[in-house]
């Protein structure tokens, strides 16, 4: 392998210390071994920070730990704070994103090297995640990820991305807007990217062990009865917009707009 950036890791933690541990140590023993680790911990109230700090002592890999002073009411807006403070103090090439449930394979970070090693014009990447339950429960996740116009889209969550630190820097002064409280940062990276770079790398291998909890409003035969879930996909359109007004002023006509508008306000009005 020729090219060989340095890569970072950035972890985003609050309140995980039963997985955090875990998260760590799949960072820390990648079999590539120009890493870089930032945690991040957003003003924890549990054990995670301890339990990083000791295992930290224990590492020859040291990592940078970030303590956040002040934690915000807007878990989204949360997101996007620690990953900005953690982009600031990287200094890799690649940036990998990992939260702090989650944890990757060991060969993730050579194989999001290899792609962009190989894709030179390519700035962001996804992999596939396993549905993750516990070590016997691990499933490929299923799911037909795309972004098209004319359907609504579907990507990895937040720790199957990977995107050039440049080009990271660049999104996150139009993305990092305290605009759309229900929309997390997959959602804004993944549409920023597909609108104005036309771009949208999914790398169909598993790489990523992802926990979705069963509260999570993605449940499938749940989430047409959430309100939330129609709160969040009337600001995804609205996002949309804010991207591209041009590009996408036809959505405004749709079907899928319109019932998703109406459903929204009816749930504000009652």
């Amino acid at each position: 392998m020729r090219y060989q950036p340095l890569v970072s890791i950035l972890i985003n933690n609050y309140n995980k210390q039963k997985y955090c541990v875990q998260a760590l140590r799949s960072a820390s023993f990648q079999s590539y071994k120009k890493v870089e680790i930032i945690f991040f911990d957003d003003c924890s109230d549990d054990e995670s920070l301890k339990r990083i700090e000791n295992l930290n002592k224990k590492l020859k890999k040291k990592i940078k730990i970030i303590k956040n002073k002040v934690r915000g009411n807007i878990y989204s807006f949360n997101q996007m704070a620690g990953i900005k403070k953690s982009i600031e103090k990287s200094k890799g090439k690649i940036i990998c994103l990992m939260d702090s449930d989650d944890f990757f394979k060991k060969n993730k970070v050579k194989e999001i090297v290899n792609f962009f090693s190989n894709n030179p014009r390519q700035e962001i990447l996804f992999d596939c995640p396993f549905i993750y339950k516990n070590k016997n429960d691990k499933k490929p996740s299923l799911e037909n990820y795309f972004f098209r116009e004319n359907k609504w889209p579907k990507f990895p969550p937040t720790s199957c991305i990977s995107v050039r630190k440049n080009s990271l820097k660049k999104a996150t002064k139009k993305i990092f807007v305290k605009k759309f409280d229900e929309l997390w940062l997959d959602f804004r990276l993944a549409t920023y990217f597909a609108i104005n770079k036309n771009q949208f790398n999914l790398l169909k291998t598993n790489l990523t062990f992802y926990r979705n909890y069963q509260d999570s409003y993605d449940k499938r035969f749940k989430k047409y009865l959430n309100l939330q879930w129609w709160n969040r996909r009337s600001q995804a359109f609205d996002f949309i917009l804010f991207l591209n007004s041009k590009k996408f002023k036809k959505n405004k006509y749709s079907f899928d707009f319109l019932l998703t508008k109406l459903i929204d306000k009816l749930n504000f009005i009652f």
